[in-house]
């Protein structure tokens, strides 16, 4: 009875510290481990670019920045990395040059360096040739089968006519690719499963064909902005065959071309966007090319006569169309407009509509106005307000008042431009042609004053641009008419 008693008073004197013990608050976890910042030496013998670096713990799907971050790791280089991690092992993802990537699992407090690539795999790389008479400007090479082109090989370089370039495909064990070129021209050739281990050059092109060479000549009175050759025109005219360069009037260039065939089209851009097109030139007997300007429609010759009503001379006056870029050149040249005077300014014009600018003398002020119509205002009137003005001939006589005195107005009534003029003494030899560079194109006007020492009665002849002549013979140059050349 008495052990009894006893059991039971130990249980009654331990069941407060029980209670007690049941009462009392679980401990709190462990905390996570600190973040600390680990380095690691990455080594790049993948035989291309390292382009992005992540770095995440095993098993994570989101691998965070891009570790490189503006740089990038050229093959056999080295870059040093500092990564935000708590435990020391990471996963690596590498992705090169070409889209490709590798991946590798390395516990960095071990050992910090960490290579992609392996030296032992042999570096693939490939000469090319363009051997073409267009500029190479994209390269692609890409496993068979795979997905997509993969990236442009050449990056910022070209391949020129008669150049070659080494490609660089990395280290791989692969032989066969498909090569694809793109040209500035636009046409794209492909070859298929190429076996670059047997044959580590290629070349587009056929280095066979013979070259084509022809002088190219601007004996138009505007520059030649742009240039093209084509077997392939309308569909393609390839690329600018200037390049960088223009044509100015009176000068040539000589055009290199390589291909079997003979027969080429030729167009030139000049530089108010109209169009020549030569078709059919057979550049295997041609060797001489001359672009004129006849077969390139012109924009019509707008003229407008400027009324200086202001206190100040008038220095600049630039007229040009609304939507040109710039305002072109001064169409005063070398003289002003004085307070009082007038001056009639032209500008070859797509439209009616054109912008006036004038600057006063010394550069002091300028005023401006759009959106004048010019084939409906003949006079402008520059006075004070004139930029706000209803009416911008108010006051002045618009009407056209013929031919300037002293001279005579030459209309080409024809259907093809007038390539030359002669003005000579009657009877005397054929002298200098008076248009020289320009042409007189169809339905266009010229205000023709004699020549310094040349008499007012002259025989005037006209030479259409399909060669025939048109004889005015004892005309007199100063009576202020209006001719019509048929």
């Amino acid at each position: 009875m008495r052990l009894r008693f006893l059991a039971m008073a130990a249980c009654l004197a331990l069941s407060p510290l029980a209670a007690l013990a049941q009462a009392a608050p679980r401990q709190a976890a462990p905390p996570p481990p600190p973040v600390r910042e680990r380095e690691a030496t990455i080594t790049n013998q993948s035989g291309q670019t390292l382009r992005e670096l992540y770095a995440a713990p095993p098993g994570s799907e989101a691998f965070g920045p891009d570790l490189l971050g503006a740089d990038t790791v050229p093959d056999r280089g080295n870059f040093r990395a500092r990564i935000q991690a708590t435990d020391c092992t990471l996963e690596f993802r590498a992705v090169f040059q070409d889209g490709t990537e590798e991946r590798r699992r390395q516990n960095i407090c071990q050992n910090r360096r960490v290579q992609f690539g392996d030296p032992a795999i042999p570096l693939r790389e490939a000469t090319i040739r363009n051997e073409t008479d267009t500029t190479l400007l994209q390269l692609f090479a890409a496993r068979p089968g795979g997905d997509g082109r993969g990236p442009d090989r050449l990056g910022e370089n070209v391949i020129e006519p008669s150049r070659e370039f080494r490609i660089r495909l990395g280290r791989t064990r692969d032989c066969i690719f498909d090569i694809t070129a793109i040209f500035e021209d636009g046409e794209e050739d492909t070859r298929a499963a190429v076996n670059l281990c047997r044959d580590p050059r290629m070349t587009f092109g056929d280095p066979n064909a013979p070259r084509r060479e022809a002088r190219i000549a601007n004996t138009a009175d505007r520059t030649i902005r742009e240039f093209y050759a084509s077997t392939r025109a309308p569909l393609a005219w390839g690329a600018d065959r200037l390049g960088n360069t223009v044509l100015q009037p009176g000068t040539n260039f000589t055009l290199r071309l390589r291909g079997t065939a003979c027969l080429w089209d030729l167009r030139a851009v000049y530089d108010d966007d109209a169009e020549e097109v030569k078709q059919g030139i057979d550049l295997c007997t041609t060797r001489d090319v001359a672009f004129d300007g006849s077969g390139a429609p012109r924009p019509p010759e707008r003229r407008v006569t400027l009324v200086n009503r202001h206190g100040a001379t008038i220095q600049e006056v630039y007229l040009s169309g609304v939507s040109e870029e710039d305002w072109g050149p001064d169409r005063l040249g070398e003289e002003v407009l004085p307070r009082g005077q007038r001056r009639e300014v032209s500008a070859r014009l797509r439209d009616c509509e054109g912008d006036l600018r004038i600057v006063f003398e010394e550069r002091r002020a300028a005023e401006e106005r759009t959106g004048i119509n010019l084939c409906e205002t003949g006079t402008i009137v520059l006075r004070p307000g004139w930029t706000l003005a209803d009416r911008l001939d108010e006051g002045e006589d618009s009407a056209d008042t013929g031919p300037r005195p002293g001279s005579v107005r030459l209309r080409n009534a024809a259907e093809v431009p007038v390539a030359e003029i002669y003005a000579d003494a009657p009877g005397a030899p054929r002298g200098v042609d008076r248009l020289g560079r320009t042409v007189l194109g169809v339905n266009e006007t010229l205000d023709f004053a004699p020549p310094e020492g040349t008499p007012c009665l002259v025989d005037l002849v006209a030479v259409f641009r399909d060669g025939r002549e048109m004889i005015l013979a004892g005309t007199d140059i100063c009576a202020g008419v209006e001719l019509e050349l048929r």
